[in-house]
């Protein structure tokens, strides 16, 4: 019974395991930048330097539940945008029927150290 439990443990972890919405990796200089759905704000924009996310200006909050753009700018790359919800400070990433916290997205998958929140 032991090994059908750690079985069962095993393969829940790999299912629940975040995939890499992003891309393979963030390497130091890409930049991610929040904006408005219609591309006309820019709520918040911050840079991979390490393992750490730097701020690169303070940050406009979006409205709890206000459909938003990720735009993803990696060095020598074309940007790309990734749809998303704003969520109390983070970023609900919408992709295909999947919904990623963003901060846990760079946490988990990324190996990165992100602020507890992208905005107060």
């Amino acid at each position: 019974m032991r090994p059908l439990a750690l079985l069962l443990l095993f393969l829940g972890t790999v299912w629940a395991a975040l995939p890499p919405l992003l891309g393979p990796g963030l390497p130091a200089g890409a930049e991610l930048r929040l904006f408005s759905q219609d591309l006309r704000i820019l709520h918040g924009a911050w840079r991979v330097e390490g393992k750490r996310l730097i701020p690169l200006s303070a940050p406009i909050p979006p409205r709890p539940g206000q459909e938003v753009q990720l735009l993803l700018v990696l060095p020598g790359e074309k940007p790309r945008t990734f749809p998303g919800v704003a969520d109390r400070g983070d970023v609900v990433l919408l992709q295909d029927k999947e919904r990623v916290s963003l901060l846990r997205l760079l946490k988990e998958v990324y190996g990165l150290t992100p602020p507890e929140r992208l905005w107060p």
